[in-house]
């Protein structure tokens, strides 16, 4: 293969490799391989190739070998941090960018793709650093605008995120999610607010599904800061229909686990001996979304011996691999997931998964992770993890379905698009932690929203004497905190205690009454 050939490779390897045809850019780059082995362009080419299709060692080996090769290559050392990324290794991401970023002053793609990866991270500070230094490059560029009107965000620069975002609209007004967030930011006023334009962004867009969705989102927000509850909640209904249409969801199979859940992982199983991990640095703030578990977190991580690690998918991503383990070893459970559950191995899960977290964040006591979906999980980290603190951050039913209902999460929570599969799926969440309470008595601590808001020093010093941490009057100023909040509440979390979202969904009892029925049917008290 000559010099010419070898280029016409590569470009036709990365346009499969864009395209998504991995097989074939996979076969090209082996080819090149085998035939410049030394080249560093081939190297870093199969190393974007392997980490697409999951092989990440012999990845990360290939970029290593190409960054040494060619040490100026500054794009090759993004691909190097991606690596790291992938691999959770976020430190190694740290000091790949850091000596990245020093050189690349000038370089408007590679400060782009720095500070994405900071982001990814969850280095805040320092993609909002590194967008700013690339901003000064290309002072127009309106998705590199928006990206730091989201850092801005998550660092609680409230003024500086809406200015930034009434620039990305100004550049880019078909950017609907920044319309979206835009309206979230703040509360809206008869003076002061969005309406007309996001209404005349619904006609202009009205074949865009996405925008329709973002759109009836921001426009809902705002008629409810307006306190206009009818046109709100028929708003959010279109938002909610066209999302709906969007996702994949099995009702009835996604309760069947939550069910299942509770007749397999009995009382009398779970308190059966087994060699666990004993780390006590986890604490798991769970439940459902929009309940106020972020401002839980907020409130713990402001202590100085706690840091926040956010909602970490590395609890649900070990016990994946726990189950891979467990099937080769059972083989005649098949693939019945909640049956091998019972016979993984706890010790390597709770090792596995503190290990993750030791990849990523620095901490020196403890560290909380915020994933709502570990509710499921709660007998899973008693057995892996028993020195594991475990909080359960709820909220009143019809407040917590309507909040729910509301919010249109980057994550996703599939059953909050639909008012009866939202009440479905709630009915039987609020029935597993029934159980988890049954079965694990006294493992949990139950953290009502409501009582946060009513009497929130009485709440913080029970929630970090629960954690047996000693008191820390950082707890009660977390509204101060320097750390990146990365969720929905953000702005609210940053602002004074407020009630007035207990009892909210009593202005849309009439819209609500699907939800309020199922709840009545099934027992569940509200207020």
């Amino acid at each position: 293969m000559s010099e010419h050939t070898l280029s016409s490779a590569l470009y036709q390897g990365q346009q499969y490799l864009q395209s998504g045809h991995t097989r074939e850019a996979y076969a090209i780059a082996k080819k090149m391989r085998d035939d410049f082995p030394g080249d560093a362009s081939v190297l870093a080419f199969m190393s974007k190739v392997e980490m697409s299709v999951g092989q990440l060692e012999q990845s990360l080996d290939h970029i290593m070998k190409a960054v040494k090769l060619a040490p100026d290559r500054l794009d090759y050392q993004i691909t190097l941090a991606e690596n790291y990324a992938v691999m959770n290794m976020w430190k190694k991401v740290e000091v790949a960018l850091d000596s990245m970023v020093s050189q690349a002053e000038n370089n408007f793609q590679i400060l782009d793709s720095a500070g994405a990866l900071y982001s990814l991270c969850n280095m805040h500070g320092k993609s909002r650093d590194t967008i700013v230094k690339a901003l000064k490059l290309e002072s127009d560029n309106a998705i590199l605008t928006y990206n730091l009107a989201i850092q801005q965000r998550f660092l609680g620069d409230t003024e500086g995120a809406l200015d930034s975002l009434d620039r990305a609209i100004a550049l880019n007004p078909k950017n609907t999610e920044a319309v979206y967030i835009r309206s979230g930011m703040r509360r809206q006023t008869e003076q002061s607010n969005h309406i007309p334009f996001i209404i005349a962004r619904l006609g202009e867009m009205k074949n865009v599904q996405q925008a329709q969705i973002q759109l009836n989102y921001a426009l809902a927000k705002e008629y409810e800061d307006l306190e206009e509850w009818d046109k709100s909640f028929e708003a959010l209904n279109a938002g909610a229909k066209a999302k709906r249409q969007t996702v994949k969801y099995d009702s009835v199979r996604n309760i069947e686990i939550l069910t299942r859940t509770v007749t397999l992982q009995t009382k009398e199983y779970l308190s059966t001996p087994v060699t666990a991990c004993r780390r006590e640095a986890p604490i798991f703030i769970l439940g459902l979304p929009r309940t106020g578990s972020t401002l839980v977190d907020t409130i713990i991580s402001s202590h100085k011996d706690v840091v926040s690690a956010g909602e970490l998918p590395d609890f649900p991503k070990q016990f994946a691999l726990a189950l891979k383990k467990a099937a080769a070893k059972t083989p005649g459970l098949g693939r019945d997931r909640m049956a091998l559950s019972l016979k993984i191995d706890f010790k390597a899960l709770g090792q596995g998964y503190v290990d993750a977290v030791d990849g990523k964040v620095t901490y020196s006591k403890h560290f909380t992770d915020k994933l709502p979906f570990n509710f499921q999980y709660c007998g899973m980290i008693k057995r892996a993890l028993p020195n594991a603190r475990i909080i359960h951050v709820r909220r009143d039913p019809m407040d917590s379905c309507y909040s729910i209902y509301k919010a249109l999460f980057l994550s996703p929570y599939p059953f909050s698009y639909d008012l009866v599969e939202l009440a479905q799926y709630f009915v039987a969440y609020y029935r597993l932690m029934d159980h988890w309470r049954a079965a694990l008595p006294g493992a949990i601590l139950d953290v009502d929203y409501e009582d946060v808001i009513a009497d929130h020093e009485q709440e913080a010093r029970r929630i970090i004497d629960w954690c047996g941490l000693d008191w820390d009057p950082a707890c009660l100023n977390y509204r101060e905190t320097k750390k990146a909040i990365t969720t929905l509440s953000a702005a609210q979390v940053r602002g004074k205690i407020y009630s007035s979202s207990i009892g909210k969904w009593r202005h849309f009892e009439k819209q609500m009454a699907p939800v309020k029925k199922i709840l009545e049917d099934a027992g569940i008290p509200f207020k």
